[in-house]
């Protein structure tokens, strides 16, 4: 069917066969999310490095106020394509400094581990509706987010992964969240220059 539609040219789909194991890498995963009795790595799947990526309102309204300012428009959530976004936080970009958040009460919760900043590549410049690419929000991120150890490495969100306890419990929208735990931001401690 869709051989002979016009839109669906240079269409390439993608998979990541059974037997293919991604584990996130031992350099940025704490103890507490190692699982089972060997302490195996967490696994990563189709993602670039990390199961789970969370984000701010408050850090993509900062941005979208930056983009305005330069006579650009503003950009959804869906650029960065996250797993969890949180709003009511404090102030924007305050998820750099989270070490362990609870979503959700009592013995149901789960806790993530947010072990690194997220660099960004020219996908995050990809309209996802139109298909259109452009320089943005790289260009703008990159006024002041360029915090890695190559001023071309701009962050937006927290890569994260589940506590080894957490697995199997199930989040809502518009559960509480809770942070546990605050220390240093980390970046990338190579040169990421994501394509």
């Amino acid at each position: 069917v869709c051989k002979d539609d016009p839109s669906f040219k240079d269409v390439r789909v993608v998979t990541i066969l059974e037997s293919s194991v991604r584990k996130v890498s031992e350099q940025y995963c704490p103890d507490a999310a190692r699982i089972g009795f060997f302490a195996d790595l967490p696994e990563g799947g189709l993602t670039d490095g990390f199961p789970i990526l969370v984000a701010t309102e408050a850090s993509l309204e900062l941005l979208n106020q930056k983009l305005k300012q330069k006579g650009k428009e503003s950009i959804p959530m869906s650029r960065f394509r996250p797993n969890i976004v949180i709003s009511n936080t404090s102030k924007p970009f305050d998820e750099d400094n989270w070490k362990a958040i609870k979503i959700g009460r009592g013995k149901d919760a789960v806790i993530l581990h947010l072990v690194k900043g997220c660099p960004r590549c020219k996908q995050s410049c990809t309209d996802q509706l139109t298909g259109e690419r452009g320089e943005e929000p790289v260009a703008t991120l990159s006024k002041f987010r360029a915090l890695g150890k190559c001023e071309e490495d701009v962050y937006f969100a927290q890569n994260a992964v589940l506590n080894g306890d957490s697995y199997g419990k199930v989040i809502h929208v518009g559960d509480p969240v809770t942070i546990l735990t605050r220390g240093e931001a980390v970046w990338d401690l190579e040169d990421v220059q994501a394509e």
